[in-house]
């Protein structure tokens, strides 16, 4: 029993060895491939010189005939199947057809000329004229058959390609969507202990109270985000005095801020967590360094058929932060964000006194201009 079990070991790995090796590519072509490739001259090649052989009756059509006569057509035809399958692969279909009526011509002449200049020193014969019209039809007929197989084969190699990569689509929707699941559980159970705790605490630390409320609102404000793809400017602004908030309980006196508003926007909608993430940058690497602290202003108001938003702080300025703005991950992705989505540009430019002012315009539905 055991020797069979190794007998069946061995056979398995062979199987596998052999399978590998017939993957492995030479000039980005399967081994397979090659094989198959051979096997098909072989063919054509061994009927053709049998017909002749068998329907003629001249002493001089020999079998040696076919390995030069098709070892030339597959040289000839080399040069064409990289030209259709290599360098104008991308190239639509009806394109491609009228090329191949150039190329046939191309192959013809090529291959009939090297031919019969091949076979004088060979010792070999061929047609003679008028009868070399066979040497047009033939290998006129064989270039279609062979290139018509060749786009057959592209045609559902490529088909097989797009299958493995909508199933690799779908498993990463699929993995897509279990993450968000998992991120979303986190969310609701941290906003849900935030509450839990925010009820244990004593009622004298009122402002602690307040504290925990808020971030709990931020964590659902998150969830919320995660799952719309556009929020009202009102809600958008609403979580920003919340974040704004925390960071004053921080900062006390040395953050302070306001708000500008034009009213005939509160409605519009833009991306979730578009400002959050340039306020963060603009506490942590405008006022915070600073040591008497400083005031951010976020103004968002109609310009034309656009809205603009301002993000303005009295921080350090430029000069310290010069790193930041090619690398900083805020900045960046919030740059993603607004290209992708509105074909938009952040500017960021340093005020006189300094101070960094950031903004950038959108196209939002919903606003009453």
């Amino acid at each position: 029993m055991d020797f069979l079990l190794l007998d069946r070991s061995l056979f398995q790995n062979l199987y596998f060895l052999f399978m590998s090796v017939l993957k492995t590519r030479i000039f980005g072509v399967k081994i397979s491939e090659w094989i198959a490739l051979v096997l098909f001259y072989s063919f054509f090649g061994f009927a053709y010189q049998m017909t002749i052989y068998l329907t003629s009756s001249h002493e001089q059509v020999f079998f040696h005939n076919m390995l030069l006569d098709y070892s030339l057509k597959a040289l000839v035809t080399l040069p064409i199947w990289l030209l259709v399958f290599r360098l104008l692969k991308d190239w639509e279909f009806w394109k491609k057809a009228i090329l191949h009526i150039f190329l046939l011509v191309a192959f013809i002449l090529v291959w009939q000329n090297l031919y019969y200049s091949l076979c004088e020193p060979f010792g070999l014969k061929h047609l003679p004229w008028p009868f070399a019209w066979w040497d047009v039809y033939i290998p006129g007929l064989f270039y279609v058959l062979q290139f018509g197989i060749f786009h057959v084969y592209d045609f559902y190699h490529r088909l097989q390609c797009q299958h493995k990569v909508e199933i690799e689509l779908r498993q990463a929707a699929v993995q897509a969507e279990l993450t968000a699941l998992k991120s979303q559980l986190n969310p609701h159970f941290l906003y849900n202990t935030f509450n839990t705790i925010s009820a244990s605490v004593p009622p004298g630390q009122e402002h602690t109270r307040e504290l925990i409320a808020k971030l709990a609102d931020m964590f659902r404000y998150q969830l919320k985000g995660s799952k719309a793809d556009l929020v009202s400017i009102h809600e958008e602004l609403d979580f920003l005095k919340i974040y704004l908030e925390l960071e004053k309980a921080r900062f006390g006196d040395r953050l302070q801020f306001q708000f500008d508003i034009d009213t005939r926007v509160e409605h519009a909608m833009v991306p979730p967590m578009i400002l959050q993430p340039l306020v963060e940058n603009a506490v942590k690497h405008g006022i915070s360094p600073k040591i008497e602290g400083g005031n951010i202003t976020v103004s968002v108001f109609p310009k034309g058929d656009k809205i603009q938003f301002e993000i303005s702080d009295s921080g350090v300025g430029l000069n310290a932060n010069s790193k930041l703005l090619d690398n900083g991950v805020g900045l960046t992705n919030t740059r993603k964000r607004l290209e992708k989505m509105y074909g938009s540009k952040l500017a960021i430019t340093e005020l006189g006194k300094g101070g960094v002012v950031v903004c950038f315009l959108i196209t939002a539905v919903g606003s009453r201009q």
